[in-house]
């Protein structure tokens, strides 16, 4: 399971979520067999720094919803369509940062 990977959702909120990101390293993921992933987000509007816009490769831009992080068994990630852009990648940590931060 590889970090920045993108996977479909297997959940059944595909509508609204069609894409789940995988944010944590593979040292992590390999040992506990669960993955933290921080959904894609459709039909939504960014929110600066906290909720991104980020392309996914062959599908085009969605929401990072840093907000709705989880952690998910690594065995209902499967076909990954693409990872992020490095670009992309630099805006998660903003993210996590707005949600957990100290106000």
């Amino acid at each position: 399971m590889a970090q920045f990977q993108i996977y479909p959702n297997p959940g059944s909120k595909k509508a609204d979520i069609p894409f789940l990101v995988a944010i944590q390293n593979d040292h992590i993921s390999s040992r506990t067999g669960a993955c933290v992933v921080i959904p894609l987000r459709a039909n939504t509007l960014p929110v600066e720094i906290m909720a991104p816009l980020v392309d996914v490769p062959g599908y085009g831009p969605l929401v990072l919803s840093a907000d709705e992080i989880f952690a998910i068994d690594t065995a209902r990630l499967r076909g990954a369509v693409g990872s992020l852009s490095l670009e992309d990648r630099a805006r998660i940590r903003p993210a996590i940062d707005k949600v957990l931060g100290e106000y």
